[in-house]
């Protein structure tokens, strides 16, 4: 395993990310804020992938302020020919603030993540004064199998979704009305807010797909009892996942931890304490 910093000023976020993209076939990157210029920065390594036959995954939060329209609208042109898939964070509370950058980049079994300060945007890819962990390593190293745990948590939050055409433009409208008056709390504000919002009801969440199952999630799913099961059943096959990762002093945590993440992918039930059964979606995998 390799660590280093990208922070803007020894090595750019922008650098480091090019010369990933440039050699991987599987992407997947979540941030809080995107910019078409921040875009443009990485578009032609995520567009060789694509035209290779790889897979690009972007989550994105909205903030009608800094993700940009034309950026969101880029991405989703472009997933309606190619294998990019485009999900949007669409929480109306204000309790939290979704604001995670993570970077995925997989060839083979190499795996580079990224993890920092670092937006999808000019400021963050090369202007700004950043700090961003640069791990270079293979897919089956725990902490990777962590990364994309998160990334999985993220995806299946309950409020991300898989936006159309109808979705992005109330999307841009509440960015055109919120740029032009910053002071909103009018009727055609609320009412433009209500109809994004009611929008939100009826679009599809993402889906669970065999690559999602990475590291500990793939271990576990893979040893999943047929039927109904418990966290017992699964504790009795310690051994085996201590052959996987043998560092590793906290293997039943470790399950517990990875059927919760199957669950909000959709991909078990939770029955009661300690119970679980498989869903329907495990036999489309």
């Amino acid at each position: 395993m390799q660590i280093t910093v990208a922070d803007n000023a020894q090595q750019t976020m922008a650098s480091v990310l090019q010369s990933a993209l440039e050699r991987s076939r599987d992407v997947r990157i979540a941030v809080a804020f995107l910019s078409q210029s921040g875009l443009d920065r990485v578009w032609p390594p995520l567009q060789k992938v694509l035209q290779t036959g790889g897979a690009v995954e972007f989550l994105v939060g909205l903030d009608a302020t800094v993700t940009e329209p034309q950026a969101l609208w880029h991405l989703y042109e472009t997933s309606r020919a190619s294998q990019l898939a485009l999900y949007c964070y669409t929480d109306p509370g204000t309790a939290s603030l979704y604001h995670p950058k993570l970077y995925l980049m997989r060839n083979d079994a190499d795996v580079v993540a990224i993890v920092g300060s670092s937006n999808l945007t000019q400021g963050g890819l090369e202007d700004n004064v950043e700090v961003n962990m640069v791990i270079q390593a293979s897919l089956e190293t725990e902490i990777i199998s962590d990364l994309y745990g998160v990334y999985n948590r993220l995806k299946f939050d309950p409020h991300r979704v898989e936006p159309d055409e109808e979705f992005l433009e109330l999307y841009e409208a509440l960015c055109t009305r919120k740029r032009r008056s910053p002071r909103q709390g009018g009727r055609a504000d609320r009412d433009l807010t209500r109809a994004f919002r009611e929008k939100v009801r009826h679009l599809r969440r993402p889906s669970p797909l065999a690559h999602d199952l990475v590291g500990w999630l793939k271990l576990v799913y893979t040893h999943l009892p047929d039927g109904e099961f418990t966290n017992q059943d699964l504790y009795a096959r310690e051994a085996v996942f201590r052959q996987h990762y043998p560092n590793n002093r906290n293997v039943q945590a470790k399950v517990r931890q990875q059927l919760q993440i199957l669950r909000d992918m959709g991909l078990v039930e939770h029955l009661g304490p300690s119970h679980w059964r498989k869903t329907t979606w495990s036999e489309r995998l």
